[in-house]
């Protein structure tokens, strides 16, 4: 491949993936009458369903896994993933993080051939929460060990993009700034969706279309990535299994 068609590769991408980006710019909704969720009125939703206050974040967090991707529910995740960089950070008190959601990174290898599946290469992590922008540094860095640990997956050795989405209420009202650049460092995506009340309804929720946070890591891979959401309706609950979320 010539430079020219690299450029015009390149230009092509960057257009396609700023028109998306651009849509995306604020938090929005899956339809123009919903109402963006805060905690404050996830607790109350909650509380209506006879769901404990205490209970709201992990019944969010099944809620976003089971609705996000229509009719494919992502199973809660308990594998633990190495971060050295975490491990560094906390001075040894923690050198692993846990996703809520982990799944493969799938590309179709168009026009010919089959799909390129890369184990473990996408986290999804939901957060319930009144505020903040999620820095690295957040719960302990956290978030520095998600991209750490995405740094390192079969999806980054095999030089792709791999991702991490964060599904949040409306309060979390974009991602931080540190996050974005450490990500697009390591060459890792991020995105984010927020959880919106659908009108009319018995406290059904919906998860926005996730808004792409740093284009730039697929422009300069040369690859375009494809969109996330919007999920599907869904209410919020619990099940036995449920482990507290961080």
């Amino acid at each position: 491949m010539n430079y020219l068609q690299k450029a015009t590769i390149f230009i092509g991408i960057a257009t396609a993936i700023n028109g998306v980006n651009f849509k995306a710019q604020a938090q929005f909704c899956a339809e123009p009458s919903q109402t963006a969720l805060t905690k404050a009125r996830l607790d109350e939703i909650a509380v209506d369903q006879g769901i404990p206050v205490g209970r709201a974040p992990i019944a969010f967090q099944n809620f976003a896994l089971a609705t996000i991707r229509p009719g494919t529910p992502i199973p809660e995740n308990t594998d633990k993933f190495e971060s050295p960089q975490r491990r560094d950070k906390t001075n040894g008190k923690l050198e692993n993080v846990v996703p809520d959601g982990v799944l493969p990174l799938v590309i179709q290898n168009l026009p010919l051939g089959s799909p390129l599946t890369y184990d473990e290469s996408v986290f999804y992590e939901v957060k319930a929460l009144s505020g903040g922008l999620l820095p690295p540094s957040y719960d302990d860095y956290q978030i520095l060990g998600f991209l750490d640990a995405l740094s390192r997956s079969d999806a980054a050795d095999a030089g792709r993009i791999p991702a991490i989405i964060f599904l949040t209420t409306a309060d979390v009202k974009q991602i931080s700034l540190r996050t974005t650049l450490e990500a697009s460092t390591k060459r890792v995506g991020v995105w984010h969706a927020i959880g919106c009340e659908v009108p009319g309804s018995f406290n059904n929720l919906q998860l926005g279309q996730a808004s792409l946070r740093n284009p730039e890591v697929y422009i300069l891979n040369l690859t375009l990535p494809e969109s996330i959401g919007p999920g599907m309706p869904g209410r919020l609950f619990l099940n036995p299994s449920n482990s507290d979320p961080d």
